[in-house]
């Protein structure tokens, strides 16, 4: 299978919604309305209500056949269906920031700015176009002087996609972005842009998933193989760096502070442990030292001073050094040198203080605990099935959705 592009467009799911409209025994005009689809490509549809105008107003959660819709928040709203694209993925799009990502529907925060909304409010500015004519479509319908069937071809939207002709009225596409992650807290698919995300269902960050499954153990890799364990040591205190700074970020962001101490923290770098210490203690009561025992903060601390030694004095150990690092074991202007196992140590440091901070951090912005259980309650329904079947995999059967009556 070819690898995915970043930025590829990716055609709509396509099938048909269908208005079916006629006359009530009491005279007054009513219609049914359905979606189908019989494409060979993943397909996956949403609910919302939106006002006449095509106003998106709120989610629409569809139960099982035969369940009743919940009724609208405003009288006279109308369904819209809002199907997936051929990847069975659905765009989104942050009304605070702006940024647009892709995931399997059930969205309940930005994944870049951290911001909470409803669904419907996540929408894309192709949507809502998409919306708006939809309640176009079905108004006309309703206006019609014969009663009868109304289709939206979405088939034709989806044979559109990535060719250079005249697209038809409701032609929208989704388009892949640069990371795609399943979220390692609820099992949620992602597609965003640059590395690091929240999950968009769940809330839990990606950053550690990333440095303890991908980025430390890539740069072990090179270790291993022969690379210079000073490069290695540049490269995880790098890491380490990033990865601060990406939770700041979001507390700056999005928690109260005062203007000093948010110019400060986003000019910060961190590789001085004992700063970085003390700014999330005193400002946040994270810890990212907690469970290390005195000696280890003392090497995580050396670790990081000689990053700096690496990057700007070539090696040779300089008065910063000798001040900041407490390392008595060298004199000024000698030329340091690590070991590949002292590199691995300072991984191991790493990773543990990355774990404090991403438990702090999620302490301060709890992850949804419904999305979770839900993920860890299948994967025990899964795990007990696939021991029933001697191991084999089963796949659950899929839901078709039942037209409705509608009054209008």
């Amino acid at each position: 299978m070819s690898e995915r592009r970043e930025f590829q467009e990716i055609a709509h799911c396509g099938g048909q919604v269908i208005f079916t409209v006629d006359r009530g025994d009491d005279g007054r005009r009513r219609y049914r309305v359905a979606w189908q689809s019989s494409r060979p490509v993943p397909a996956a549809v949403y609910s919302i209500y939106a006002l006449k105008e095509g106003i998106p107003i709120a989610d629409l959660p569809i139960g099982g056949i035969g369940a009743p819709w919940p009724a609208p928040p405003v009288p006279g709203c109308v369904p819209v269906f809002v199907a997936s694209d051929s990847e069975g993925k659905f765009g989104f799009q942050c009304p605070r920031c702006n940024q647009y990502w892709r995931t399997r529907g059930g969205v309940s925060l930005c994944p870049y700015c951290g911001a909470h909304a409803e669904r419907h409010e996540f929408l894309s500015a192709a949507q809502r176009v998409y919306v708006r004519l939809y309640c176009e479509k079905l108004d006309e319908a309703l206006s019609a002087d014969e009663d009868g069937i109304h289709v939206i071809d979405m088939d034709a939207v989806a044979d559109a996609a990535g060719k250079d002709i005249t697209k038809p009225p409701f032609y929208y596409a989704e388009e892949s972005q640069q990371k795609q992650f399943d979220c390692t807290a609820c099992g949620e698919f992602n597609d965003v842009l640059g590395r690091f995300a929240y999950c968009s269902v769940c809330g839990t960050r990606n950053d550690l998933s990333e440095l303890e499954g991908s980025i430390i153990p890539a740069i072990r890799d090179d270790l291993n193989r022969g690379a210079v364990p000073s490069g290695c040591l540049k490269n995880i205190g790098s890491a380490f760096d990033t990865f601060v700074g990406q939770y700041t970020g979001q507390l700056i962001q999005n928690r109260p502070m005062r203007s000093a101490r948010r110019e400060r923290i986003g000019k910060m770098r961190f590789h001085d442990l004992v700063a970085t210490r003390r700014e999330l203690l005193g400002g946040f009561d994270i810890d990212i030292c907690e469970g290390l025992t005195e000696a280890e903060i003392a090497t995580a601390t050396r670790s990081f001073q000689r990053r700096h030694v690496y990057e700007h004095n070539g090696g040779e150990v300089d008065e910063k050094y000798l001040r900041d690092s407490g390392d008595a074991s060298v004199r000024l202007k000698q030329s340091i040198r690590e070991t590949q196992a002292g590199v691995h140590e300072f991984a191991n440091l790493v990773l543990r203080m990355a774990r404090n901070l991403h438990r702090g951090f999620h302490d301060i912005y709890e992850p949804a605990k419904g999305a979770i259980n839900r993920y860890e309650a299948e994967k025990k329904r899964l795990a007990a099935l696939q021991r029933q079947n001697g191991g084999r995999s089963r796949v659950p059967p899929v839901n078709t959705a039942k037209p409705r009556l509608r009054g209008e």
